[in-house]
């Protein structure tokens, strides 16, 4: 080899070795990186689709014989970081013409039930269900030495509790439930020592909350699965498989096509954990570890609902976060509490007051339980042209004694309903 050729190879080492170093350094110098960073990025949350060849893409029509049947059968997969409950819904089909076992749109799913939240969080929240046909999720009462005694009017409503350890996390805090006329009030206080906020995060706490929201009440396949993280590595997935049948024929008709439509409607939550800078003498010039600064979420946190900038102003009392939400995951956020109007088959218009709801299920300094106060609501109102929504929240400094600043995460979840569609024409013949 030449000189000139092994000195360009040396220089080429030398530069990948100080790129690498550099690389390392940035990454090691992020004050927003973290060890969750592998998992809470990217905008997906359920993703779905079609099984292959189910529906196949071409069906006969044999007349009075078994052979008319078929299956519809639905992939979906968590591919987000929240865990999630959804119900997996078939129309866009002639119900005259195509039957799907357990769907009977003629029939219709009743009035539903919808759920009004007051303050939630990880302090003291409530709300009320109001349900027309059934007692929702949860009765019982406290005994004397403070552990809540759950009495769980649905069966199905207790194996997502069990599912998701909830009622070893909640029955350690303050519960109560009351009836008054059609409400079944509520109201949980999660800021007693020894509740783990951290576990009770991640969707789980919103999934039990929202327990008694019915998808088979309107002809739904439900399915709860966990997300892409730490504890479940590539997130949980599950097949959904509807039973079709062809059981009319209209004369003169020798084929058309028929569209299915599979409608998506899930409970889902965005965590995000910035480093922020708390500096109870902004104004002082003494050397400080930190400087407040702005948030950029680039990446996603690994859900369709994104927090995309966090803006930071400390006062000497106060520290308020400018928190600017987007949806951007191409479906359509629902407000959780009126999920059931999602489904194709539910007899309540879907109104501008059901959509574009994200509620702040949580949001704290990390290590300090106390709620952020925001404004004007504990809900973020998504404009529908631009999907985007902002909310102001302060945090109270508890630490008068402590005069310089310091690095905390900013615990952020947010809660909403979430929908997508995908559709396949199928053509029908008749084979005789």
């Amino acid at each position: 080899m030449k000189t000139g050729s092994k000195k360009r190879g040396f220089l080429i080492l030398i530069c990948l070795a100080l790129s690498l170093l550099a690389v390392g350094c940035n990454m090691s110098s992020n004050p927003n990186s973290n060890k969750d960073d592998k998992y809470f990025t990217g905008y997906k949350g359920i993703e779905m689709e079609y099984t292959k060849a189910m529906p196949p893409d071409k069906i006969y029509y044999y007349g009075d014989s078994q052979d008319n049947t078929f299956d519809i059968n639905v992939e979906v997969k968590n591919k987000g970081s929240s865990w999630s409950r959804g119900g997996i819904y078939v129309s866009g089909y002639d119900p005259t013409m195509i039957q799907i076992y357990g769907v009977n749109p003629l029939k219709g799913g009743g009035r539903g039930c919808r759920l009004d939240i007051g303050n939630i969080g990880f302090g003291s929240f409530g709300g009320f269900f109001r349900c027309d046909d059934f007692t929702v999720g949860l009765g019982g009462s406290q005994n004397a030495n403070d552990n809540f005694e759950v009495n769980y009017a649905d069966v199905a409503i207790k194996n997502i509790w069990d599912k998701l350890g909830l009622e070893t996390i909640l029955g350690q805090g303050d519960i109560a439930w009351a009836r008054s006329g059609d409400k079944n009030t509520w109201s949980v206080t999660m800021d007693k020592p020894g509740i783990d906020a951290e576990y009770a995060g991640h969707g789980r706490l919103m999934i039990g909350i929202f327990s008694g929201i019915s998808f088979d009440r309107t002809f739904g396949m439900t399915y709860l699965l966990e997300g892409n993280n730490y504890e479940y590595p590539g997130g949980e997935m599950a097949n959904m498989n509807f039973d079709g049948n062809i059981i009319t024929w209209p004369r003169g008709l020798d084929q058309t096509y028929v569209p299915f439509m599979i409608t998506n409607c899930y409970l889902y939550t965005t965590y995000a954990s910035p480093i922020v800078c708390i500096d109870p003498m902004p104004y002082s010039e003494n050397a400080k570890v930190c400087t407040p600064k702005s948030y950029t979420g680039t990446s996603g946190q690994g859900a369709p609902v994104a927090v995309t900038l966090i803006e930071q102003e400390n006062t000497p009392r106060q520290v308020i976060f400018t928190i600017h939400v987007k949806n951007v995951g191409g479906g359509q956020v629902y407000d959780p509490g009126r999920l059931e109007k999602c489904s194709p088959y539910s007899p309540a218009r879907v109104t501008n007051d059901d959509l574009n709801i994200v509620y702040i299920g949580d949001i704290r300094v990390s290590g300090d339980l106390q709620r952020l106060d925001c404004t004007p609501n504990d809900f973020i109102r998504l404009n529908p042209s631009t999907k985007e929504g902002i909310v102001t929240c302060a945090y109270e400094m508890p630490y008068g004694s402590i005069k310089s600043a310091y690095q905390a995460p900013l615990v952020l979840e947010l809660w909403y309903g979430y929908s997508t569609t995908m559709e396949k024409r199928v053509l029908v013949k008749r084979a005789i």
